[in-house]
Protein backbone atom coordinates (compact mmCIF):
# COMPACT_ATOMS: atom_id res chain seq x y z
CA UNK A 1 0.00 0.00 0.00
CA UNK A 2 2.70 2.35 0.67
CA UNK A 3 4.21 1.97 -2.19
CA UNK A 4 1.38 2.66 -4.53
CA UNK A 5 0.81 5.97 -2.24
CA UNK A 6 4.18 7.17 -2.92
CA UNK A 7 4.03 6.23 -6.73
CA UNK A 8 0.65 8.16 -6.44
CA UNK A 9 3.04 11.24 -4.90
CA UNK A 10 5.63 10.73 -7.38
CA UNK A 11 3.35 10.88 -10.51
CA UNK A 12 1.41 14.02 -8.91
CA UNK A 13 3.35 15.58 -6.62
CA UNK A 14 1.98 19.45 -7.40
CA UNK A 15 -1.27 17.79 -6.76
CA UNK A 16 -0.41 16.04 -3.47
CA UNK A 17 1.40 19.58 -2.65
CA UNK A 18 -1.43 21.68 -2.76
CA UNK A 19 -3.99 18.96 -1.01
CA UNK A 20 -1.95 18.79 1.82
CA UNK A 21 -1.66 22.22 2.03
CA UNK A 22 -5.33 22.83 2.15
CA UNK A 23 -5.12 20.01 4.86
CA UNK A 24 -2.76 21.61 6.91
CA UNK A 25 -3.90 25.01 6.66
CA UNK A 26 -7.42 24.06 7.14
CA UNK A 27 -6.77 22.19 10.20
CA UNK A 28 -5.34 25.29 12.43
CA UNK A 29 -8.22 27.27 10.65
CA UNK A 30 -11.20 25.38 10.83
CA UNK A 31 -12.06 25.99 14.55
CA UNK A 32 -12.22 30.25 13.62
CA UNK A 33 -14.46 29.00 10.61
CA UNK A 34 -16.69 27.57 12.92
CA UNK A 35 -16.86 30.03 15.47
CA UNK A 36 -17.10 32.51 13.03
CA UNK A 37 -20.49 31.03 11.73
CA UNK A 38 -21.70 30.40 15.62
CA UNK A 39 -20.96 26.60 15.83
CA UNK A 40 -18.70 26.29 18.46
CA UNK A 41 -17.68 28.85 21.47
CA UNK A 42 -14.85 31.18 21.41
CA UNK A 43 -11.87 30.58 19.40
CA UNK A 44 -8.73 28.88 21.78
CA UNK A 45 -6.50 30.89 20.15
CA UNK A 46 -6.08 34.04 17.16
CA UNK A 47 -2.70 32.55 16.99
CA UNK A 48 -4.21 29.60 14.82
CA UNK A 49 -4.10 32.44 11.99
CA UNK A 50 -0.45 32.46 12.10
CA UNK A 51 -0.02 28.36 12.73
CA UNK A 52 -2.19 28.17 9.26
CA UNK A 53 0.42 29.85 7.08
CA UNK A 54 2.61 27.10 7.80
CA UNK A 55 0.87 24.45 5.68
CA UNK A 56 2.42 25.04 1.97
CA UNK A 57 5.51 24.61 4.17
CA UNK A 58 5.11 21.26 5.41
CA UNK A 59 3.66 19.91 2.41
CA UNK A 60 6.31 21.04 0.78
CA UNK A 61 8.68 19.34 2.94
CA UNK A 62 6.43 16.14 3.41
CA UNK A 63 5.73 15.71 -0.75
CA UNK A 64 9.84 16.36 -1.18
CA UNK A 65 10.86 13.61 0.96
CA UNK A 66 8.50 11.22 -0.65
CA UNK A 67 8.41 11.84 -3.85
CA UNK A 68 12.24 12.47 -4.13
CA UNK A 69 14.01 11.53 -0.59
CA UNK A 70 17.30 13.78 1.10
CA UNK A 71 18.67 14.94 -2.26
CA UNK A 72 15.87 17.39 -3.39
CA UNK A 73 15.08 18.15 0.49
CA UNK A 74 18.29 19.32 1.10
CA UNK A 75 18.18 21.29 -1.98
CA UNK A 76 15.17 22.82 -1.48
CA UNK A 77 16.88 23.92 2.17
CA UNK A 78 19.65 25.11 0.61
CA UNK A 79 17.44 27.64 -1.46
CA UNK A 80 15.88 28.71 2.03
CA UNK A 81 19.34 30.48 2.68
CA UNK A 82 20.99 31.15 -1.03
CA UNK A 83 20.08 34.73 -2.36
CA UNK A 84 22.50 37.30 -1.16
CA UNK A 85 22.06 40.63 -2.60
CA UNK A 86 18.75 39.88 -3.54
CA UNK A 87 17.19 39.06 0.17
CA UNK A 88 18.50 42.96 0.50
CA UNK A 89 16.62 43.71 -2.57
CA UNK A 90 13.82 41.75 -1.60
CA UNK A 91 13.72 43.81 1.64
CA UNK A 92 14.10 46.92 0.37
CA UNK A 93 11.43 46.95 -2.36
CA UNK A 94 8.80 47.17 0.05
CA UNK A 95 10.42 49.42 2.32
CA UNK A 96 10.80 51.94 -0.93
CA UNK A 97 7.08 51.02 -1.58
CA UNK A 98 5.92 52.26 1.97
CA UNK A 99 7.55 55.15 1.98
CA UNK A 100 6.43 56.17 -1.70
CA UNK A 101 3.35 55.85 -0.45
CA UNK A 102 3.48 57.82 2.50
CA UNK A 103 5.02 60.62 0.74
CA UNK A 104 2.52 60.41 -1.76
CA UNK A 105 -0.50 60.13 1.08
CA UNK A 106 1.06 63.61 2.64
CA UNK A 107 1.64 65.42 -0.58
CA UNK A 108 -2.13 64.73 -1.76
CA UNK A 109 -4.28 64.06 1.21
CA UNK A 110 -1.96 65.75 3.40
CA UNK A 111 -2.97 62.98 5.63
CA UNK A 112 -0.89 62.59 9.12
CA UNK A 113 1.44 59.77 9.43
CA UNK A 114 1.42 58.10 12.77
CA UNK A 115 4.55 57.07 12.61
CA UNK A 116 4.75 55.51 15.77
CA UNK A 117 2.81 52.76 14.17
CA UNK A 118 5.02 51.63 11.33
CA UNK A 119 5.29 47.63 11.96
CA UNK A 120 2.57 47.07 14.57
CA UNK A 121 -0.06 44.63 14.01
CA UNK A 122 -3.92 45.13 14.28
CA UNK A 123 -4.68 41.25 14.29
CA UNK A 124 -2.36 40.78 17.18
CA UNK A 125 -1.80 44.21 19.13
CA UNK A 126 -0.42 41.92 21.94
CA UNK A 127 2.65 40.87 20.21
CA UNK A 128 5.84 42.79 20.96
CA UNK A 129 6.62 44.87 17.37
CA UNK A 130 9.47 43.03 17.65
CA UNK A 131 8.15 39.12 18.21
CA UNK A 132 5.29 40.14 15.29
CA UNK A 133 7.80 40.81 12.69
CA UNK A 134 9.95 37.87 13.26
CA UNK A 135 6.66 35.53 13.43
CA UNK A 136 5.11 37.33 10.08
CA UNK A 137 8.59 36.24 8.39
CA UNK A 138 8.58 32.45 9.77
CA UNK A 139 4.93 31.93 9.47
CA UNK A 140 3.67 34.18 6.34
CA UNK A 141 7.07 34.43 4.45
CA UNK A 142 8.90 31.16 4.80
CA UNK A 143 5.61 29.43 5.51
CA UNK A 144 3.99 29.91 2.46
CA UNK A 145 7.10 30.11 -0.16
CA UNK A 146 8.72 27.09 0.33
CA UNK A 147 5.43 26.13 -0.35
CA UNK A 148 4.52 28.28 -2.87
CA UNK A 149 7.91 29.51 -4.84
CA UNK A 150 10.10 26.79 -3.30
CA UNK A 151 8.02 23.48 -4.46
CA UNK A 152 5.27 24.30 -6.70
CA UNK A 153 6.14 27.31 -9.02
CA UNK A 154 9.50 25.66 -9.94
CA UNK A 155 7.54 22.50 -10.92
CA UNK A 156 4.58 24.34 -13.24
CA UNK A 157 7.14 26.41 -15.00
CA UNK A 158 8.52 23.39 -16.44
CA UNK A 159 5.38 23.20 -17.82
CA UNK A 160 4.71 27.02 -18.91
CA UNK A 161 5.82 30.02 -19.15
CA UNK A 162 6.22 32.13 -16.13
CA UNK A 163 3.44 33.87 -16.80
CA UNK A 164 1.13 31.03 -16.87
CA UNK A 165 2.39 29.02 -14.56
CA UNK A 166 2.29 32.65 -12.37
CA UNK A 167 -1.57 32.86 -12.76
CA UNK A 168 -2.32 29.37 -12.07
CA UNK A 169 -0.24 29.39 -8.90
CA UNK A 170 -2.46 32.46 -8.34
CA UNK A 171 -5.72 30.71 -8.31
CA UNK A 172 -3.93 27.86 -5.98
CA UNK A 173 -3.16 30.34 -3.46
CA UNK A 174 -6.25 31.99 -3.65
CA UNK A 175 -8.38 28.76 -2.93
CA UNK A 176 -6.02 28.48 -0.04
CA UNK A 177 -6.85 31.64 1.96
CA UNK A 178 -10.42 30.61 1.49
CA UNK A 179 -11.22 29.79 5.03
CA UNK A 180 -10.02 33.29 6.14
CA UNK A 181 -12.80 35.81 4.57
CA UNK A 182 -14.89 34.00 7.25
CA UNK A 183 -12.56 35.28 10.07
CA UNK A 184 -9.87 37.79 9.51
CA UNK A 185 -10.43 41.09 9.78
CA UNK A 186 -9.40 41.99 6.16
CA UNK A 187 -10.87 39.53 4.24
CA UNK A 188 -14.09 39.02 6.12
CA UNK A 189 -14.79 42.72 5.43
CA UNK A 190 -14.60 42.27 1.37
CA UNK A 191 -18.03 42.07 -0.61
CA UNK A 192 -18.22 40.30 -3.96
CA UNK A 193 -16.65 43.72 -5.84
CA UNK A 194 -14.02 43.65 -3.14
CA UNK A 195 -12.99 39.92 -3.55
CA UNK A 196 -12.39 40.15 -7.35
CA UNK A 197 -10.61 43.37 -6.73
CA UNK A 198 -8.31 41.01 -4.06
CA UNK A 199 -7.82 38.30 -6.33
CA UNK A 200 -6.74 40.09 -9.02
CA UNK A 201 -3.96 41.51 -6.54
CA UNK A 202 -3.42 38.53 -5.88
CA UNK A 203 -2.73 37.47 -9.25
CA UNK A 204 -0.26 40.52 -9.93
CA UNK A 205 1.47 39.82 -6.45
CA UNK A 206 2.33 35.95 -8.00
CA UNK A 207 4.06 37.57 -10.93
CA UNK A 208 5.84 39.90 -9.03
CA UNK A 209 7.19 37.02 -6.89
CA UNK A 210 7.61 34.78 -9.58
CA UNK A 211 10.06 37.76 -11.31
CA UNK A 212 12.23 38.12 -7.85
CA UNK A 213 12.32 34.29 -7.48
CA UNK A 214 13.79 33.62 -11.19
CA UNK A 215 15.65 37.22 -10.81
CA UNK A 216 17.57 35.58 -7.67
CA UNK A 217 18.01 32.20 -8.95
CA UNK A 218 15.61 30.46 -7.29
CA UNK A 219 16.40 31.67 -3.46
CA UNK A 220 13.25 31.12 -1.27
CA UNK A 221 14.63 33.76 1.39
CA UNK A 222 14.28 36.45 -0.99
CA UNK A 223 10.82 35.98 -2.08
CA UNK A 224 9.89 35.03 1.76
CA UNK A 225 11.55 37.78 3.33
CA UNK A 226 9.44 40.07 0.48
CA UNK A 227 6.00 38.53 1.26
CA UNK A 228 7.07 39.12 5.36
CA UNK A 229 8.12 42.59 4.92
CA UNK A 230 4.83 43.42 2.40
CA UNK A 231 2.74 42.38 4.89
CA UNK A 232 4.30 44.25 7.92
CA UNK A 233 4.29 47.62 6.33
CA UNK A 234 1.32 47.28 4.16
CA UNK A 235 -0.49 46.18 7.29
CA UNK A 236 0.67 48.78 9.23
CA UNK A 237 -1.56 51.52 10.72
CA UNK A 238 -0.52 54.98 9.79
CA UNK A 239 -2.44 56.21 7.31
CA UNK A 240 -6.14 54.37 6.35
CA UNK A 241 -5.34 55.28 2.52
CA UNK A 242 -2.09 53.42 2.62
CA UNK A 243 -2.97 49.63 2.13
CA UNK A 244 -4.44 50.85 -1.25
CA UNK A 245 -1.80 53.64 -2.54
CA UNK A 246 0.52 50.60 -1.58
CA UNK A 247 -1.71 48.11 -3.54
CA UNK A 248 -1.41 50.54 -6.59
CA UNK A 249 2.12 50.83 -6.45
CA UNK A 250 2.49 47.00 -6.66
CA UNK A 251 0.16 46.42 -9.65
CA UNK A 252 1.67 49.12 -11.65
CA UNK A 253 4.93 47.49 -11.00
CA UNK A 254 3.96 44.17 -11.69
CA UNK A 255 2.05 45.01 -14.64
CA UNK A 256 5.48 46.62 -16.14
CA UNK A 257 7.38 43.34 -15.26
CA UNK A 258 5.75 42.12 -18.19
CA UNK A 259 6.43 43.79 -21.06
CA UNK A 260 9.95 44.76 -19.49
CA UNK A 261 11.04 40.95 -18.58
CA UNK A 262 8.93 39.29 -21.47
CA UNK A 263 6.38 36.44 -20.17
CA UNK A 264 8.52 33.58 -20.98
CA UNK A 265 10.70 34.12 -17.97
CA UNK A 266 9.73 37.06 -16.23
CA UNK A 267 13.73 37.86 -15.84
CA UNK A 268 16.63 38.38 -17.24
CA UNK A 269 17.81 34.83 -17.00
CA UNK A 270 15.98 31.41 -17.75
CA UNK A 271 13.09 30.67 -15.54
CA UNK A 272 13.87 27.96 -12.43
CA UNK A 273 11.75 24.66 -13.78
CA UNK A 274 13.11 22.68 -11.58
CA UNK A 275 12.50 21.69 -7.62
Amino acid sequence: MMGVFERSIRDRPLVWFFALAYAVSWAFWLPAVLASVGWIGPVPSRHLHLAGGLGPMVSAIVVTALAEGEPALARLARRCISGRVWIIIAILIPAGLFFTATASIVVFSGAAIEWSNVGRSTEFPELPRSVYWVANVIFYGFGEEVGWRGFALPRLQSRASAFRASLVLALGWAVWHAPLFAFTPGLSSLGFVGAIGWFVSLCLGSILLTWLFNSSGGSIAAVALFHGALDIFIASPVAAELPNVMGALLTVGALLLIPVFGRQNLARQPRCASG
